[in-house]
């Protein structure tokens, strides 16, 4: 029995109109086409391929990006170096400066300190000295005289003959004077043509030392005596020149310093003080007795 408005089924299609629209799409398909909506199946291998690939640029690109900041760095290390370097070797060029100019000032300080050391030290000198020297009062003058030495317990004063007179003789009786002590002293001997002259006295002084030998030119020198009757004054100078009997002298004499000692630099006796060559416009040439010819006189 047929119902109106259905189509007849074909025998042994057992499914219905849209199973066999489906199937029939089915059999019009080309072999191996994709049913729509599908995506198509990826090759074995191609997408891991491709990561890698992706990898591989990032990360020579890094590499890159790191190499240039490498070599950027290094670059600029090299210079910092090079310019401590530089800066190094300037630093010790100007130490060895320093340390030149720290040797010449050392080398200059001590021949400073040589020279100072070979200078007299006028107080040092006079102090050893002043005690030593006495002023002679006779009958004709006054003068100096100094303690060269001792005999028989008594102790020998060194004049000029001049100072004493030209009376004196051994057994004239002279004062000998330093400040408030007064001593009376006898002539012992005399030597004219020396004009030196030896005063004893019976008291115990204090000698003063004869240097050896004649001093050199240019030497300092100092000279105690009473001139013009001040006692224990001090004049200093140099050795101006040797003369043949005398030695010259710039320390200045005055009447009153003949007979007095003219010492060096260690307070040493290198001559006695004579006179004043010149007048009264004449300044700083003195003469004095080498002190050799005292040793003719008193046991040196």
């Amino acid at each position: 029995m047929l119902v109106e408005g259905t189509p007849p089924r074909p025998v042994g299609d057992p499914s219905g109109p849209g199973e066999r629209g489906e199937r029939g799409d089915e059999q019009r398909r080309p072999p191996g086409a994709r049913p729509p909506g599908l995506r198509p199946p990826l090759t074995p291998g191609s997408g891991s391929s491709r990561s890698r690939a992706q990898s591989r640029s990032r990360g020579l690109a890094v590499a890159l990006v790191l190499a240039v900041v490498a070599v950027a760095l290094g670059a600029w290390a090299l210079q910092r170096s090079d310019q401590a370097l530089r800066r190094a070797d300037a630093s010790g060029r100007a130490l060895e400066v320093s340390r030149q100019q720290v040797r010449t000032l050392e080398g200059r300080l001590a021949e400073l300190e040589a020279e100072v050391a070979r200078r007299p030290d006028a107080v040092a000198t006079s102090e050893r000295v002043r005690p030593s020297v006495f002023t002679i009062v006779s009958t004709t003058g006054r003068g100096s005289a100094w303690v060269a030495g001792t005999e028989g317990g008594r102790s020998l004063l060194v004049t000029n003959f001049h100072v004493l007179g030209p009376e004196a003789e051994p057994g004239t009786r002279v004062d000998v004077v330093r400040e408030q002590l007064r001593i009376d002293g006898e002539v012992v001997q005399v030597d004219e043509a020396r004009d030196l002259a030896v005063v004893a006295v019976d008291q115990a002084l204090a000698p003063l030392a004869i240097a050896e030998g004649l001093p050199r030119v240019g030497d300092p020198v100092l000279v105690v005596g009473s001139p013009l009757g001040l006692e224990q004054s001090v004049v200093t100078g140099i050795v101006s020149a040797l003369r043949d009997e005398h030695i010259q002298i710039s320390a200045p004499l005055n009447p009153g310093n003949s007979g007095g000692p003219v010492v060096d630099a260690e307070g040493k006796v290198i001559g006695v003080a004579v006179l004043k060559v010149g007048d009264e416009s004449t300044e700083a040439i003195g003469l004095a007795i080498p002190a050799a010819e005292v040793c003719a006189l008193v046991p040196c």
